[in-house]
């Protein structure tokens, strides 16, 4: 890991990653994902590796600050879909 988050290297990050991944945000689970949020924070020494990188709004990342996924997860539940009515 080198330097801060910011530049033309974090903007090509963020496009290969909303390319490959998608806009659905990890954190929340909707779509219109904007940016990418570290797995392992950075602070937490987190690299920015495709394999630490994945779609989320700006509002949840910034959220989310440097909680672990886990914490995150235990205070956001991710909401559980309906199952599929019955067709009568």
């Amino acid at each position: 890991m080198s330097g801060g988050w910011g530049g033309r290297r974090v903007t090509a990050l963020k496009a290969r990653v909303l390319a490959t991944m998608g806009t659905v945000c990890h954190l929340c689970g909707r779509p219109g994902a904007d940016t990418v949020d570290h797995l392992v924070p950075r602070a937490a020494g987190g690299d920015d590796s495709m394999d630490n990188l994945r779609p989320a709004h700006q509002r949840c990342n910034s959220m989310r600050q440097d909680m672990t996924l886990n914490e995150w997860f235990r205070r956001h539940p991710l909401p559980r879909r309906a199952p599929p009515s019955r067709r009568w």
